[in-house]
């Protein structure tokens, strides 16, 4: 920088002797160049420091990584005004710097920054292909696992129901209602159907992780135990309907709207197309098992939809997991829906 200075200094004296008609703007340039290049690859350097620099690179957005090299390199910004007001004259300096320097200095950092962040951006761009990779392949293997659960959570499912079926045959032929013989096998089978709702916890608690929280346990079981039993209830029901005759109390003559007997030949062919076989059968079954407890029409028709509830609830889980874009309580709304229409034409109610 000394032996810069005296040059300049030399020609400065030139200059006052009368060669100053020599020196061209290209000279000053030329005499300027090395002190604007060691304050931009200032700039640059401590730029590439910044920990956001290749996003700012990537997306052209340098301001604040060269604001932060700016006022790092403030002596060598320095030595560009001096330089400049040596060649130029006294107070042009700092009017370059924070001017035509300052405008140019995005462009001059970012060509210099160039081959380094081409570099670092295809290593980040592998990185997140990497990423993307890693997260569809744990996603696959994330499915494949709540696919074995679902399916040995079916298989306990399955083998409460066989359970509980079983024990409902041999408790049957008892006077007691549906629901006594219900609990009964419950209580038999309890073994069968604490592991079955132990596999749906298992898959709730898979599904969410380090989310998960067991402070919501014990209402989950709450609700899965309810839709067991209402199964249970309903195998019960149809079982009695097909143990004995199937018989109607006479109609009250103040109950114009009471049903006669109807086989499930006499019910509409197309009742129920639209839903599931395991509702259509249920309400099938409830329509055509008719006793006392069951010859207002309107309460037949009700009777019908809570006794087949856990099929008409199963029927909108099943069509909300089909439905990517659908909610379960508009399925449960549509499922309703379909069941009510069902039921009423099954039983000839017109209202």
């Amino acid at each position: 920088m000394w032996s810069q200075r005296t040059a300049i200094a030399l020609i400065l004296a030139s200059f006052a002797t009368g060669a100053s008609a020599q020196s061209t703007e290209q000279q000053k340039r030329k005499l300027l160049l090395p002190t604007i290049r060691t304050a931009t690859d200032c700039v640059a350097r401590e730029a590439s420091r910044h920990p956001d620099i290749v996003a700012g690179y990537r997306y052209n957005n340098l301001g604040p990584m060269i604001a932060e090299g700016w006022r790092a390199c403030a002596n060598s910004l320095a030595e560009i005004a001096i330089m400049h007001d040596s060649l130029h004259g006294q107070g042009t300096g700092v009017v370059f710097v924070k001017g035509a320097y300052a405008d140019d200095l995005p462009r001059a950092v970012r060509s210099r920054l160039q081959g380094e962040m081409d570099r670092r951006i295809a290593a980040v761009e592998r990185a997140e292909a990497e990423a993307r990779a890693e997260q569809a392949r744990l996603e696959v293997e994330r499915q494949q696992n709540i696919d074995r659960l679902e399916r040995a959570a079916d298989a306990l499912r399955e083998r409460a129901y066989d359970c509980t079926t079983e024990q409902l045959a041999k408790l049957i032929s008892s006077s007691e209602t549906a629901e006594v013989l219900s609990t009964a096998a419950m209580t038999i089978c309890r073994t069968e159907i604490d592991d079955a709702l132990q596999a749906r916890v298992d898959i709730v608690r898979f599904k969410n992780g380090s989310g998960y929280s067991t402070a919501g346990e014990p209402a989950f079981r709450d609700e899965m135990r309810k839709v067991v039993r209402n199964n249970v209830i309903t195998h019960a029901v149809q079982m009695k309907a097909g143990s004995g005759p199937r018989t109607v109390a006479p109609a009250p003559s103040t109950t114009p709207a009471s049903v006669p007997p109807q086989s499930p030949a006499a019910l509409s062919p197309t009742a129920g197309s639209d839903l599931p076989k395991a509702v259509r059968d249920c309400l099938s079954t409830i329509a055509t098992a008719r006793n006392e407890k069951f010859v207002d029409q309107r309460k037949l028709y009700e009777g019908m939809l809570e006794l087949c509830r856990p099929e008409i609830e199963a029927a909108a889980r099943s069509a909300f997991l089909a439905n990517k874009d659908g909610d379960l309580p508009t399925e449960r709304e549509k499922a309703l829906t379909a069941a009510s229409i069902t039921a009423k034409a099954m039983i000839g109610m017109v209202n």
